[in-house]
């Protein structure tokens, strides 16, 4: 099925939304810097698949892609991202007369999807998390790194990027490798403003304490992988031990992430399944598969 595209306003800024599928919503968003059409080049999703499961919305995230940006690093910080994912939402639970929605994303849009459900639970139906990025104790690093970047764009603007996109860089194959290689392609084309504010606003951000997220009563999915500094599994794995609903944890090598398709389509059925045969399974602990 070929995408609606479309541009929305929402307070103060306009979104870029992409919609295909049908049945229940998924609003997701996508990894810092990326946007929907670097998650396709990336090709770690199976879309037209998850389409048959879900009516998938797709965004790009404020700043990113062909969404408007501001100048402001404040307005970048997950917790303002995921008034963005909530609106995004409300308007698409409204057109599909349900009232709430399962939030996903990758990286930066699993930390939104996750600050949205804290913000307003009860319009969250599951969520799924995809690469969680560095969180906690192993944040403050990875920060400083988004600010060092931040003054290298500031110096020296998008020329970086718009020389390694006219190079004709060889990369492996693996999902890790081409995620990297999309994004800073896309960047040849992002403003460079933008993304020094973006990186300001991930340097402030982080993800909400144990002890919030241990009430968070919502069913998950996480898909992980391996040997990834900036998407570490311990993120993961925390997540999986604290939240109180974790369907699964999957973790699985870059190089073979064939079965997260699959796995999102079933989580998908399953929150769409009866409720009642959902609460006879009862509370279990996640299942880890490596």
């Amino acid at each position: 099925m070929r995408p609606l595209s479309y541009l929305q306003r929402f307070d103060n800024v306009e979104l870029a939304v992409q919609q295909h599928g049908k049945g229940a919503p998924l609003v997701w968003g996508h990894a810092l810097m990326g946007s929907i059409n670097v998650e396709n080049r990336a090709g770690l999703w199976n879309w037209e698949e998850v389409e048959k499961h879900a009516e998938v919305v797709r965004y790009d995230a404020r700043g990113h892609g062909n969404s408007d940006g501001s100048y402001d690093p404040e307005d970048y910080r997950w917790s303002c991202m995921a008034h963005d994912m909530l609106a995004v939402a409300d308007s698409v639970a409204t057109a599909c007369g349900v009232k709430k929605c399962v939030l996903g994303g990758l990286s930066m849009g699993a930390a939104t999807a996750l600050e949205a459900a804290v913000q307003q639970p009860d319009k969250v139906a599951g969520l799924v998390l995809v690469l969680p990025p560095t969180a906690w104790h192993s944040r403050p690093r990875q920060a400083a790194i988004y600010r060092r970047l931040g003054r290298v764009s500031g110096l020296f603007g998008a020329a970086p990027y718009r020389l390694l996109d006219m190079l004709p860089i060889p990369v492996k194959e693996d999902g890790r490798n081409q995620l990297a290689l999309h994004t800073m392609k896309g960047l040849a084309r992002a403003n460079p403003l933008h993304v020094q504010a973006i990186l300001r606003g991930a340097a402030l951000s982080d993800m909400p304490d144990l002890c919030t997220l241990e009430k968070l009563d919502v069913p998950t999915l996480i898909l992980a992988w391996e040997d990834d500094t900036a998407h570490p599994l311990t993120t993961a794995t925390t997540l999986a031990e604290t939240l109180p609903q974790v369907h699964s944890l999957i973790i699985s090598h870059p190089t073979d992430i064939s079965d997260w398709t699959p796995a999102l389509c079933e989580f998908l059925d399953r929150l769409a399944a009866p409720k009642k045969r959902r609460a006879a399974t009862g509370k279990r602990r996640p299942a880890i598969a490596c």
